[in-house]
């Protein structure tokens, strides 16, 4: 598959409102959906407003997570758009609001609301009535607005609930997990979530990558019996503890191209640079999830492919990654690209997908500098080598920046 290929016929301009009198079940449509506001939000807690956030879904096939507003009864969600390709006309939208507490294993439910009539939506002057199960008791009204069309020949090929942007972020940062890795000086472990557009034009439903039957450690988490079950549940459990959105170390947005992703994503929050590293991920039915990786034990289990994957038995795809300069460490300028693997020994995902991989970061991120390996190729090896050695320089630097910081006196 090349990319010319990938994109030849793609259209992503957006679509008007439009209200649709066909009744054909056959028929496909694309929707956008923008979410806005809601109001009257109850207190969930004795102290303060509630901390509302939301997941919205279409008929139980694909969801959509938005962002926590902190301390608040009238929350405003800016730029929370949903597109979706490929629904039927019949679709249903259910909406359910909830109240973040980092505190609880469960955040305490608000309440909910659905639309039944998605294709030919009309916005209530007042807004949605959101309505709590218990007791059916008014919880406040929410606001969004729906766009559809019939699906143009550009997408009609695509799946039935195709994800198709915004690319959205989100990394968590975990203060504990940090000081056991302590691969920084802040001593923070960050895991990231990109939502991906298309991922099942480039990797298609069948060509899943199922866990390696042949890796003992695979076995230990995938085979039968009550050792395997207990070790699923820890990886679930710590899935949960590195990925799951909390109100205090959380950080979301949008990704539009390449230098999106190097700012937001890949330069360090503090000096503004790259830093040498290599990160484990995995790309699932939905997200892209990538941690940094090292051979230290607890940074090595942060980042196993079965946690990234939460335990999952497959993956779209798998493997580790690194940036470097595109003309090398010695001439480090703005100039970078990423290198993609498939090394990963718990789904060993199939060489021959690489060019798929690098056709779904293009189409997702356009700029993109991109060079793929299969994880047994000699210049892989000579690329992680150089890492290697830009690592250990990477940290004297660090490191004789921090004497100097911690060793001067204060000048007040």
């Amino acid at each position: 598959m090349s990319a010319h290929s990938v994109f030849d016929g793609i259209k992503t301009a957006l679509v008007q409102p439009t209200f649709l009198t066909l009744d054909n079940s056959e028929a496909s449509y694309d929707a956008v959906i923008q979410f806005y506001s809601a109001e009257g939000l109850p207190k969930m807690d004795l102290m303060g407003h509630a901390d509302p956030y939301f997941i919205a879904n279409i008929d139980d096939r694909i969801s959509y997570t938005s962002s926590i507003q902190s301390n608040t009864g009238t929350p405003v969600w800016d730029d929370e758009k949903w597109i979706v390709r490929n629904i039927p006309f019949d679709a249903k939208l259910t909406v359910k609001i909830f109240d973040k507490d980092d505190e609880k294993i469960i955040d305490d439910y608000i309440g909910e609301f659905s639309i039944v009539n998605l294709i030919n939506y009309r916005a209530p002057s007042i807004g949605h009535e959101i309505i709590s199960p218990l007791f059916a008791r008014h919880n406040g009204y929410f606001h969004l607005s729906v766009s559809s069309m019939l699906s143009a020949e550009g997408t009609k090929h695509l799946p039935r609930y195709t994800f198709d942007g915004p690319c959205r972020y989100s990394r968590h940062d975990s203060l504990a997990v940090g000081r056991l890795t302590m691969l920084n000086a802040d001593c923070i472990y960050s895991t990231w979530k990109i939502q991906m557009k298309r991922i099942s034009m480039f990797f298609k439903p069948q060509e899943r990558q199922h866990w390696n039957k042949k890796y003992k450690a695979a076995q230990a988490i995938f085979s039968d019996g009550p050792l395997a079950v207990a070790t699923k549940a820890t990886i679930k459990l710590a899935h949960k503890t590195l990925y799951g959105r909390t109100l205090k170390h959380n950080e979301n947005g949008t990704l539009t191209n390449a230098d999106d992703l190097w700012k937001l994503v890949f330069a360090d929050r503090t000096t503004k640079s790259i830093k040498p590293c290599r990160y484990t991920y995995v790309i699932d039915d939905n997200t892209w999830r990538f941690s940094e990786t090292d051979i230290q034990f607890f940074a090595d289990f942060a980042s196993k492919h079965a946690l990234l994957a939460n335990g999952s038995e497959y993956v779209r795809y798998a493997g580790e990654f690194h940036p470097r300069p595109k003309h090398g460490w010695a001439k480090c300028d703005n100039q970078w690209e990423i290198v993609f693997d498939n090394g990963s020994g718990t789904y060993a995902p199939s060489p021959e997908l690489l060019i798929n991989l690098k056709d779904l970061l293009l189409f997702n991120f356009p700029g993109l500098n991109i060079v793929t390996y299969d994880y047994q190729d000699p210049e892989l090896k000579k690329s992680l080598a150089a890492l290697k050695e830009a690592v250990e320089n990477n940290k004297t630097t660090v490191s004789t920046i921090q004497n100097i910081v911690f060793s001067c006196p204060d000048s007040t």
